[in-house]
C-alpha cells in the first residue's frame, strides 16, 4: 500500500509498505482523511522525543472498516468510523480508575505506531467510533481536535451566561471559543497575535484582541471591570501566564490547555487571595469524543471553515515544509487518501 514515511528531520517520502495484518480485537481501516496536527509538525521538525523514523504520522483519522477481528456487535465491515488514537496501558492507577487518558505510559497512534498518512491503518476495536451517515468523512477527521476542546470546556464546568477569555487562536483555542458559544457563554474574547488566526476568529464572528494590553482592556470592558469567569490558556508560554491572573475574576477559573515545554511561573499571590481555581486538562475521554461527534454532526456550518485545504499524500512533504516555515497559513489541513 501507499504511505508517507517520516524518514529524517523535515523529510517525508512516499513509500510502498506492507498492508497491516490485524490480530485479535483489531480492525483494518481504509483511511479516507487524516488531519495534520501540531504534533505532526513537531515530529517532522525532529522535536518529538518518542517519534522515531521510519514512521507513518497522523492521528486525526476518519475512514471505513475494511476488515475486522472483533467480538463487537455494534460495528461491521463497511461502517464509517473515527478513531481514538490514545493507547493506554490498562493497568496503572489512572487506567484502573477510569481515566486512561491520564495514563503515565500513554502512547499515540502516529507516534508510537503507524498512523493515518497511509492507505490502511490497524486500530484496536475499542478505539473505533461509528459516525452517522449525515456526518461527512472530511468533517469527521476533526473529531480528535474537537474532543480536546470539548474536554477543556467540560472540565471548566462552563455555565450559561459565563464570560470567557481564550488566549491562543490556534485550532484548539478557536474550537474552545466556539464550543463555549454553543454552550451558552454570554461573552467570549479571543486573544491572538498571528494575523491569519486573528482574521479567522473575526470570520467566525468572535470578539478579538491582538496584544496583552488590548486583551486586558477589552476584557475589563466586557466584564464591567470584574474579570472573566473562565480564562482558557491555549498557548503554553510564560508570556501569557504573566498576565493571566489579571483577566480572571475573584473566584474564577484558569484552564490550562497549552502544552508548555518548560516550567511556567504563575502569580500565586493572586491565586491565593482571589481563591482562583487552576485546572489542568489533558487530551480527552471517550465521552468527549462522543460529544465531539454529536457537535460536528449537529453544527456542520460552524466547523467546516476549520478545513483550510485538502491535499493528497504526494503533497505532504511540501505542505509540512510550508507549515513549518510559515509559507502555508492554514487552520487545518486534511490529507485525502
Amino acid at each position: 500500500m501507499k504511505a508517507v514515511l517520516y524518514r529524517d528531520i523535515q523529510v517525508v517520502k512516499m513509500s510502498d509498505i506492507k498492508r497491516p495484518i490485524i490480530t485479535n480485537n483489531e480492525a483494518l481501516i481504509k483511511v479516507e482523511y487524516a488531519g495534520i496536527c501540531g504534533t505532526d509538525l513537531h515530529i517532522f521538525d525532529g522535536l518529538h522525543p518518542r517519534a522515531k523514523a521510519p514512521l507513518v504520522m497522523g492521528h486525526e483519522i476518519s475512514g471505513i472498516i475494511e476488515e475486522m477481528n472483533t467480538e463487537r456487535k455494534d460495528i461491521k465491515i463497511g461502517d464509517r468510523v473515527a478513531i481514538n488514537p490514545l493507547i493506554s496501558c490498562g493497568y496503572c492507577l489512572p487506567c484502573r480508575e477510569g481515566n486512561p487518558h491520564l495514563c503515565p505510559n500513554l502512547k499515540l497512534v502516529g507516534i508510537d505506531q503507524n498512523g493515518g498518512f497511509e492507505e490502511y491503518v490497524k486500530i484496536k476495536d475499542d478505539k473505533l467510533y461509528k459516525i452517522p451517515n449525515s456526518l461527512p468523512l472530511d468533517l469527521a477527521a476533526l473529531i480528535e481536535p474537537v474532543a480536546v476542546a470539548v474536554h477543556a470546556v467540560r472540565k471548566s464546568k462552563l455555565l450559561i451566561g459565563d464570560k470567557v477569555v481564550v488566549i491562543g487562536g490556534g485550532p484548539i483555542g478557536q474550537l474552545v471559543a466556539l464550543i463555549c458559544r454553543i454552550n451558552g457563554a454570554s461573552s467570549i474574547l479571543l486573544s491572538e497575535i498571528k494575523l491569519e488566526r486573528f482574521n479567522f476568529a473575526k470570520k467566525m464572528e468572535l470578539i478579538t484582541a491582538s496584544s496583552k494590553e488590548e486583551t486586558i482592556k477589552k476584557n475589563m470592558e466586557m466584564t464591567k471591570g470584574e474579570g472573566a469567569d473562565i480564562v482558557y490558556e491555549a498557548v503554553g508560554i510564560q508570556e501569557t501566564y504573566n498576565y493571566i491572573t489579571e483577566l480572571v475574576k475573584i473566584g474564577g477559573k484558569i484552564i490550562t490547555i497549552g502544552a508548555a515545554n518548560k516550567p511556567i511561573a504563575l502569580d500565586m499571590w493572586k491565586v491565593y487571595f482571589g481563591e482562583l481555581t487552576l485546572i489542568g486538562v489533558h487530551v480527552y475521554t471517550p465521552k468527549d469524543i462522543e460529544i465531539g461527534i454529536e457537535l460536528l454532526n449537529n453544527y456542520p456550518k460552524i466547523f467546516r471553515p476549520f478545513i483550510s485545504k485538502i491535499i493528497g499524500l504526494k503533497d505532504l512533504q511540501s505542505e509540512l515544509t510550508g507549515l513549518i516555515d510559515g509559507t502555508s497559513k492554514a487552520m487545518k489541513v486534511l490529507v485525502e487518501l
